[in-house]
């Protein structure tokens, strides 16, 4: 019973964030290229439900909706007052402010909006509210991870730090109020949800984008339908890849009896800063395109099973 009690009213001190994640905060109102900003308006949408939680409450997540945006300070709450286009081979982007058209050619700052919902407070225990204390999770500084579901089965997660909670005065939503979260570009992963097999691995390759450069990854792992590739540089021809975008993909796998040569056509299905998810749609055989059948895809499979890198990987899963 002391424990528990001395759990509730010291919580308010040991919750504090520490200086490491003070450092982090300070970093999250931030610029950000409008590739990425496209990336994130994709994975989050304008009247996405998501979920959200505290960052030492995870299991006590609940849910809530993306209400709205804030670019460079401007609220946007209907998916046609933004979108982004191209001017003279640069990326920009057209919000409406007031019914008049602005152009947009720098990011300084993005945040997402959320309703601010006093109801969710009586759906916490009350162990959870007092570990947040009497602000609750909204609390200035306070860090909020959003978890969305988007098509396909993936799961897009972001980390984001509460800057206020306002009211709104005009507009359809007037009379509510909206969580200000500025939004940590660089914490936003993907998860595959899919019910094919991942094989995981660390092997080199080089990707090449049509009409583009030929850049050296790695790939981490290999399904039916796709592969996911890191990047150690991200130069500005991979922060402009677009969504279907065709690329090849080139990779060798040595075993102890024989060396295999893969080339995989495919295109740009998602990617993060540092990483990136092709779809495959066929494999080059002798120089020429194929459809990538059964038999192909086992046969990678087969071949990256016998490498080192796979086997570390796989007793890595087994100790988990």
């Amino acid at each position: 019973m002391v424990g528990f009690l001395k759990k509730i009213f010291s919580s308010g001190e040991t919750k504090a964030p520490s200086p490491k994640k003070r450092a982090d905060m300070s970093l999250v109102c931030e610029a950000l290229p409008i590739a990425k900003l496209m990336e994130l308006l994709r994975y989050f949408p304008l009247g996405e439900n998501v979920s959200y939680y505290p960052e030492y409450q995870k299991e006590g997540a609940l849910g809530t909706l993306v209400l709205g945006y804030s670019v460079n300070e401007h609220h946007i709450f209907s998916a046609i007052d933004i979108r982004c286009e191209q001017e003279n081979s640069l990326d920009i982007v057209k919000i409406s402010i007031g019914g008049e058209e602005q152009t947009v050619r720098a990011i300084d700052s993005f945040s997402l909006l959320i309703p601010f919902n006093i109801d969710d407070e009586n759906k916490r225990d009350y162990v959870r509210r007092a570990e947040l204390g009497p602000l609750g999770p909204f609390r200035r500084h306070n860090s909020i991870t959003l978890s969305a579901c988007s098509t396909g089965g993936i799961i897009s997660t972001i980390d984001t730090v509460v800057r206020r909670v306002i009211p709104l005065k005009s507009g359809i939503y007037a009379g509510h109020e909206v969580v200000v979260l500025d939004v940590h570009s660089k914490s936003l992963s993907l998860t595959d949800q899919r019910a094919h097999y991942r094989l995981q691995t660390t092997l080199p390759a080089t990707l090449t984008i049509r009409d583009g450069e030929t850049h050296e990854c790695t790939l981490m792992d290999f399904s039916e339908e796709s592969v996911q590739l890191k990047f150690e540089t991200v130069s500005a021809d991979l922060m402009a890849l677009t969504e279907y975008r065709h690329l090849t993909l080139n990779f060798s796998v040595a075993t102890d009896s024989r060396n295999k040569l893969y080339s995989l056509d495919g295109v740009m299905f998602r990617k993060t800063d540092a990483s990136l998810v092709m779809k495959l749609l066929g494999i080059y055989k002798n120089g020429k395109l194929e459809a990538l059948g059964l038999v192909d895809i086992l046969d990678i499979k087969a071949s990256l099973l016998q490498h080192p890198e796979t086997q570390k990987a796989l007793q890595s899963e087994r100790e988990k």
